[in-house]
């Protein structure tokens, strides 16, 4: 019984770390917060853009400029990625459909029109909610999907 004990002692010594090691850190918001999506929606004030002299910009403006539409590439390719990843299981194509850009603007001015309350809450959850109501799937669409 002793070493049967002692065993079992020995086993979860050794698991004991290695299953604290795996623990995912808690975090109060997500990563991408729809007011963190919607504020790369914004224009960039040049004044917070880091420039100096030899920068690859001529100016403040074109670097402020630069960094509106590579932060604009970015939101395009998120609600994309959205897209992709909930067609088919939050929402589901239909027949009247707008085209996959009209999709990216309705999500863009959805996102622009809610409250710093739901703005808190995952910007693709956000997101896949605004199509789910406009375009939801058939109940057996969505058992298949999944």
């Amino acid at each position: 019984m002793r070493d049967h004990l002692k065993r079992s002692a020995l086993i979860l010594a050794t698991l004991v770390p290695v299953l604290a090691s795996h623990a995912q850190p808690v975090s109060e918001l997500p990563w991408m917060t729809g007011q963190r999506l919607v504020k790369l929606l914004g224009n960039v004030d040049p004044r917070t853009v880091d420039w100096t002299p030899d920068s690859p910009f001529r100016s403040r403006a074109i670097a402020a400029e630069f960094h509106d539409m590579a932060n604009g590439e970015f939101v395009h390719g998120y609600i994309q990625a959205v897209h992709d990843a909930s067609e088919g299981k939050e929402w589901c194509w239909s027949q009247h459909m707008p085209k996959p850009d009209e999709l990216v603007d309705e999500a863009r001015r959805s996102l622009q029109r809610m409250t710093d309350a739901q703005l808190k809450q995952n910007a693709a959850a956000l997101i896949a909610e605004v199509w789910r109501k406009k375009f939801p799937c058939p109940v057996e669409s969505k058992r298949r999907k999944r």
